[in-house]
């Protein structure tokens, strides 16, 4: 078999592709199928992946792949959503992270003799828990949002902070083993934070100015992250990693509006680096060196997850809203993922070059800390939610896309009959008059999977798309549907047969005038909000697109009970439905022969409509 290096990373990278893949379609955590594939696949078996062939330069690529990694991380990393459980999550990345180590440390000192220096590394390697693993793990289920943000937010911020004190720690004992003088475990978090952020203001200010062509956007700010990674480590050893981690926040609270393609670049080519790496770190391992752990591992493991983790998240949440359910299933989720397999692999390597036995051991205990924790509870996630009764049976959000006249009209009308809305829009402007209107707004574009997920795209029922761009509310709707478990996601189409329009993207039933003219109409208070009610008789049982409406009249909510639905022609009324039309003020609407008519509103209004 050829030793090329790039036949065995091709061979990596598409075996650990067709893994992510098949662990979708299978519904299981793709790590799990990741470090099966490198172990089958490494020399202790098939011998197909031979991770020796990379030499010396496997150190700088764990490197590299951790950067981009935590790079990618800080971007999703959003400062103002971490403020609403702030004194939780500070307490989590302090007391929790202290007792993560210190569990791990004397576990794996006194269960399976590892030497003090030993143990404390892998002490150091449990303070991470891994969004590369907690967010694919959360993404099959639809649970409490408040126990979700605080699991993914967590591990968001302690990978970078873990990985640098675990490096600092390597620096430490690696010092005082060749007797030089430890390294101070502050330079590399401080030089790393302060050149990233100086990297990361600096890339913002050059995207706001336009320096940089669009289609170099992406691979200008790849290459400042690597270069700024590597002249912080040529300061201060290993800084790269935190100034990474502080280039992306930077750039991730900055409101750049081509902060969603940048995401969705980074995704990719983080999907990409992670499935390399993992089958390559995995069939890296020799299984004779997990068999040697013995039965004790097992038991390093019980104590992290159900002794450490849950004294952790104990001591972590005293006095906070949650509920001791809610407690009992974040203590539940803790497993490690990229960051802590990259770094117990440099521990190993930089173990074995300063000549100090231990690192096969510990890079062993690393996997065995990994794959046994993701495996239970990837499997047991779901039932668990639902024992400790934090999944969400069922959603009720509503999101509306556009947050011009129209756009709020729908939303405030949807907030006074009790729906949980939340807009979006992208322009500061619109945004701003939704909030001074009291709806609950997040500013971003919709196309990004990212700003559906954080604006509650998971949590909601039906998304709307109401902007005067047609094209664009076609592809949002595509988007949520394809991501997300959306009953209804409907587009505004005011003509219907332009290409790429979804089937009922013709929402209104009537003669809907054009979102353009609407809005104007609205700004000069030309429109009106009527109501009526299906009696018993005949139109029950019609469909809304049967209905006579006046001119440039259209429907545009049905209200059943407590359900409320935006109007689309092929509902079927029922006796007792409650229906809202738009219409000019002086219009004479046959609506009020078939139905019976209960109030009008002024569109300016709108907060008292369904409260009457």
């Amino acid at each position: 078999m050829t030793d090329s290096a790039f036949y065995h990373g091709a061979i990596a990278i598409a075996a650990g592709l067709i893994a992510q893949a098949v662990a979708v379609q299978l519904a299981v955590p793709g790590i799990v199928l990741l470090l099966a594939v490198g172990v089958i696949l490494g020399p202790d078996l098939l011998g197909v992946v031979q991770p020796s062939v990379f030499g010396a330069g496997r150190a700088d690529l764990v490197n590299l792949a951790v950067t981009v990694i935590l790079f990618e991380g800080g971007l999703a990393l959003d400062l103002a959503r971490l403020r609403r459980h702030q004194r939780t999550l500070v307490l989590l990345l302090t007391v929790g992270a202290a007792i993560s180590m210190l569990g791990g440390f004397l576990a794996a000192r006194f269960v399976l003799g590892f030497s003090w220096s030993t143990a404390l590394l892998f002490g150091a390697l449990m303070i991470v828990t891994g969004p590369t693993v907690v967010t694919p793990l959360l993404s099959r289920l639809t649970i409490d949002r408040d126990v979700r943000e605080l699991l993914i937010s967590e591990g968001v911020v302690i990978d970078p902070i873990g990985a640098v004190v675990a490096i600092a720690a390597l620096e430490y004992v690696v010092g005082h083993h060749g007797g030089g003088v430890p390294v101070a475990v502050l330079v590399p978090l401080v030089v790393g934070g302060v050149t990233g952020v100086l990297a990361g203001l600096g890339m913002v200010h050059a995207l706001r100015r336009q320096w940089i062509a669009e289609d170099l956007i992406n691979a200008c700010v790849l290459a400042s992250v690597l270069l700024v990674a590597a002249l912080s480590s040529e300061i201060a050893a290993d800084a790269g990693l935190m100034a990474a981690v502080a280039q992306g926040v930077t750039m991730a609270n900055a409101r750049l509006r081509s902060l969603a393609r940048l995401r969705e670049f980074k995704e990719t080519l983080t999907l990409i680096l992670l499935s390399f790496m993992f089958v390559v770190l995995a069939a890296d391992l020799r299984l004779d060196n997990i068999v040697a752990l013995g039965w004790g591992a097992f038991g390093v493991v019980a104590i992290l997850i159900w002794v450490a983790r849950p004294l952790a998240v104990s001591l972590s949440t005293i006095g906070s809203e949650f509920s001791a359910r809610q407690r009992m299933f974040i203590a539940w989720i803790c497993p490690r993922g990229i960051v802590a397999a990259a770094v117990a692999a440099l521990f190993r390597i930089k173990l074995d070059d300063a000549g100090m036995p231990g690192g096969d051991a510990l890079e062993a205990l690393a996997f065995v800390m990994i794959a046994l924790p993701i495996a239970v509870q990837g499997f047991t996630v779901g039932p668990v939610a639902q024992w400790l009764g934090v999944a969400e049976p069922s959603v009720r959000g509503m999101l509306v896309i556009g947050a011009d006249q129209f756009g709020r009209l729908l939303a405030r009308l949807l907030v006074a009959l009790d729906r949980q809305v939340v807009v979006i829009d992208r322009s500061p402007m619109l945004a701003r008059r939704a909030r001074q209107e009291a709806l609950t707004v997040y500013e971003g574009d919709a196309l990004s999977v990212d700003v559906l997920e954080e604006a509650g795209a998971r949590y909601a029922d039906t998304i709307i798309a109401v902007t005067s761009n047609q094209e664009l509310n076609s592809m949002v709707v595509e988007r949520a549907r394809g991501s997300f478990r959306i009953e209804r996601a409907l587009a505004v189409a005011t003509d219907p047969e332009v290409d790429g329009t979804p089937g009922d993207a013709d929402v209104f039933p009537g003669e809907f005038p054009g979102l353009d003219d609407v809005n104007r109409l609205l700004r000069l208070r030309q429109l009106r909000v009527a109501e009526y009610e299906v009696p018993d008789g005949e139109v029950a049982g019609r469909k809304l697109c049967d209905l006579s409406l006046g001119a440039s009249e259209f429907l545009l909510l049905v209200a059943r009970g407590d359900k409320v639905l935006v109007a689309t022609g092929e509902q079927t009324l029922a006796a007792g439905d409650r229906v809202w039309s738009v219409r000019p003020p002086k219009s004479d609407s046959p609506l009020g022969v078939l139905l019976h008519f209960k109030c009008e509103r002024d569109a300016q209004s709108l907060v008292e409509v369904g409260k009457s």
